[in-house]
């Protein structure tokens, strides 16, 4: 009779056992989710509570100039950067900016100045925008913005002084304007810009986007730039196809070519590069990994691998 029930009874134990076990391990599971979550929370409200706060100081800044209550919200912010980045046979590069975008609506409206850290003239060209991250030189400055649309042609002119020991003056005039169709879009732009590295030159820009379906884009990028200084003008052609994976997340898989004039036009050099973009949160926190190989003439045209990640942390 003993021996009967025995297994039985072994079975019942295991089974309260196993049981048993998983309720541990949904208690587990439930509270590093619930710690992941009050983590998540706090940093948000902690985000929102620093921007508030740096928002506050920007308005109080624009009243005690202006003397005047404005209706538009303060959209000042704070962007802390940090990219890493390493190729073959070089060492691995780090560096850390403090981006400051300081928005003084009355400010902006009576004199029409805009403030930043950097340079915003050095984000136009393409490639910065699907290859690897940009590491911008840290330029602290303030730039009169002047800004009409004629039709559909926007115009801007800039002077720029960078706060520099000597002070640097930099000056640009820009036309663009963008042509949205259902299935494409074309964006032209022409710059003409004078500032103390490159002297006097023009920036020029054609490119086209195709919106192949709700998933994938395809960009074609056809830019130029003749600086007088060095007497040189260099270009960068490519393609980059986006992949949408979410609303928040892409690929980008990218070709460009680089051709300058020293001593005669010909390719200097090629790339071939996977972006991988994620908005974690909105306004908050994104990242950037990309992967490359690069083919330059410096390298007798020897494929270098490299990667980068750039991570930015908004307030």
């Amino acid at each position: 009779m003993f021996n009967r029930v025995q297994p039985k009874s072994f079975c019942y134990l295991v089974l309260v056992c196993f049981f048993l076990n998983g309720q541990l391990a949904f208690a587990e599971e439930v509270k590093e989710k619930s710690f992941f979550k009050k983590f998540e929370e706090k940093f948000i409200s902690s985000n929102i509570a620093i921007s508030e706060y740096i928002d506050g100081i920007a308005e109080n800044i624009d009243n005690f100039i202006v003397y005047k209550k404005y209706q538009r919200k303060n959209e000042t912010s704070i962007r802390v950067e940090n990219i890493s980045s390493s190729s073959e046979g070089q060492t691995v590069e780090n560096v850390t900016h403090l981006n400051i975008n300081l928005k003084l609506p009355n400010v902006e409206d009576y004199f029409q100045l805009k403030f930043t850290t950097y340079d915003q003239n050095e984000e136009r060209g393409s490639r910065k925008r699907y290859a690897q991250p940009l590491v911008r030189e840290q330029n602290f400055g303030a730039a009169l913005g002047l800004f009409r649309n004629l039709g559909a042609v926007k115009t801007s002119f800039q002077p720029r002084i960078d706060l520099q020991d000597p002070l640097k003056v930099s000056h640009s005039l820009s036309f663009s304007s963008t042509s949205d169709m259902t299935t494409y879009e074309v964006n032209p732009k022409i710059e003409f810009f004078a500032n103390p590295d490159k002297g006097t030159g023009v920036f020029l820009g054609m490119n086209l986007s195709f919106f192949l379906n709700d998933t994938y884009t395809l960009n074609l990028i056809n830019e130029g730039e003749y600086e007088e200084k060095r007497n040189l003008f260099s270009t960068t052609i490519g393609t980059s196809l986006v992949q949408s994976i979410t609303k928040n997340s892409f690929f980008a898989y990218s070709v460009f070519t680089f051709s300058n004039s020293r001593p005669a036009y010909h390719l200097h050099g090629y790339s071939f590069s996977v972006s991988w973009n994620h908005l974690l949160y909105k306004k908050i926190l994104d990242y950037q990994v990309v992967p490359h190989l690069d083919f330059s003439q410096d390298s007798s045209f020897k494929g270098i691998a490299g990667i980068a990640l750039g991570v930015s942390l908004n307030f």
